[in-house]
């Protein structure tokens, strides 16, 4: 089994901050939980209202950039 690592851990501790299931964001939004992990795990891309509507939803801090930060991106200092 392919395990995918997660992407925006900023949502992802978000979630967990304010005690939500992914399941509850999932349904939130209209998609299947299936279709959020791999929104997470950048295996495909979240859209521009998804992104305003979990930020906004996640009463996120900050610039939807810093929110949606990719985790797979940063190099070692």
């Amino acid at each position: 089994m392919r395990t995918e690592s997660i992407v925006y851990r900023k949502v992802v501790a978000r979630i967990a901050l304010l005690g939500l299931t992914r399941r509850e964001v999932a349904d939130r939004l209209g998609v299947s939980y299936g279709t959020l992990h791999n929104k997470l795990c950048a295996i495909t891309p979240f859209t521009l209202n998804e992104a305003l509507e979990i930020k906004s939803l996640l009463a996120m801090p900050g610039t939807l950039e810093d929110a949606f930060e990719r985790y797979d991106e940063k190099k070692p200092s």
